[in-house]
């Protein structure tokens, strides 16, 4: 069985997974409609 702490990892390391995700998302709505940089090259992070 698990203990307190070790779900309490578990947990977090969902949420962790879940904040990244989502910075990913939101990086990605951010620039959709980004094709170069300002210097007329192509769009890379």
């Amino acid at each position: 069985m698990l203990g307190v702490f070790s779900a309490m990892e578990v947990a977090a390391s969902g949420l962790s997974a879940q904040r990244i995700r989502m910075n990913t998302i939101a990086s990605n709505l951010a620039n959709a409609r980004t094709t170069r940089t300002a210097e007329g090259g192509p769009y890379r992070r």
